[in-house]
């Protein structure tokens, strides 16, 4: 077990790692912190890490830079004293103000969870991913139409997690505005408080209620709501910040493309988020990851909630030195505007 003040060491080190990005030797460290003790035991502490596997030096008579081990330990301690912390309370006061100011102007889930990833990436300096809630298990707020044309209707899908969904109906003769009502009633009748997931079950009956005559242009209108339904069962992240990753690209050992890839496809890394399974803030470092497009990068993630469900994760993607502190808030941030809006 790592004792106290080679702890404090391995924080000094990765602090200093962290803001400057060149390795950290015996000196300056004695020079920047206070120990209170003497240059050779801080070369014996730092040694005692190379050899546990918390720092490793890149040359010969170089200083030392941490491992995925030592980011580890570093980021454990980090988290668990987040509570505590008064750095990560200040950061996270200031954030929740300035994303809420954006945040709480927008309804429609889509514009709301893409604008939490461009703030998340522009607060943080990396990129950011929001993963999307799973749709399915949300209820129905209502369903709306509206006539824009005499064959021609929009309609609308509408959650009680505010989302707002809309298709382009093409009737095959014209419709009334009393028919469009009743579609409207009559659908909504077996939708409405109903899981988005027990839709097609539920709605496929209803056409059945319609007089012979109207059964072509109900059907019609059916099929859109089906293509609504359907399009709550993508896996989709949001995702912003690929040219903070590309100002770093020299502290991805190569693999930057091939990231940028697993980012853009996001099938691979919505599955990896979805398989996360923490409802405390929880960091991914290195070698650590499963997926292999992300062996050279850090997740620091938390979960967003609704009614004490976890929906979905909130993420930053970084090289595995970012700054965890400030990422950490950030993080905290966002996934708890998200839950608040998600039990609006």
């Amino acid at each position: 077990m790592i004792s106290v003040r080679n702890l404090a060491v391995l924080r000094a080190i990765i602090e200093d790692f962290i803001a400057t990005n060149e390795p950290v030797a015996s000196k300056s460290l004695v020079e920047r912190h206070s120990f209170g003790v003497s240059s050779a035991t801080i070369r014996n502490d730092m040694a005692t890490l190379e050899e546990e596997g918390y720092l490793s030096a890149p040359h010969t008579s170089s200083g030392r830079i941490p491992t995925d081990k030592g980011y580890r330990v570093f980021v454990d301690q980090l988290i668990q004293a987040e509570a505590e912390s008064v750095e990560i309370k200040k950061s996270f006061t200031e954030l929740t103000k300035q994303f809420s100011k954006t945040l709480n102007q927008l309804t429609d889930l889509d514009e709301r969870l893409e604008t939490s990833a461009q703030l998340l990436a522009k607060a943080t300096g990396e990129a950011a991913v929001i993963q999307y809630p799973n749709m399915n298990t949300v209820l129905v707020r209502s369903i709306e139409v509206v006539r824009v044309a005499n064959n021609r209707a929009l309609v609308l899908l509408i959650t009680e997690s505010e989302r707002i969904q809309q298709h382009l109906v093409i009737f095959p003769a014209d419709v009334s505005e009393e028919l469009l009502r009743l579609f409207r009633t009559k659908f909504n009748a077996a939708a409405s408080g109903k899981l988005i997931d027990d839709l097609p079950a539920l709605l496929k009956p209803v056409l059945e209620s319609f007089a012979p005559a109207d059964k072509g242009s109900a059907q019609v209108f059916l099929e859109g709501l089906f293509l609504l339904i359907g399009s709550n069962r993508q896996d989709k992240i949001a995702f912003a910040g690929a040219t903070n990753l590309v100002r770093h690209e020299d502290q991805f050992a190569g693999g930057l493309p091939s990231l940028l890839e697993t980012l853009d496809q996001q099938k691979d890394l919505f599955a990896f988020l979805s398989n996360v399974e923490s409802a405390k803030p929880k960091a991914i470092i290195g070698s650590e990851n499963s997926v292999v497009e992300l062996a050279n990068s850090s997740l620091l993630l938390s979960s967003y909630q609704n009614q004490g469900d976890d929906l979905a994760k909130v993420a930053v993607v970084g090289p595995t030195r970012m700054n965890y502190s400030k990422n950490l808030a950030a993080v905290l941030a966002l996934a708890h505007l998200l839950s608040n809006d998600s039990e609006d």
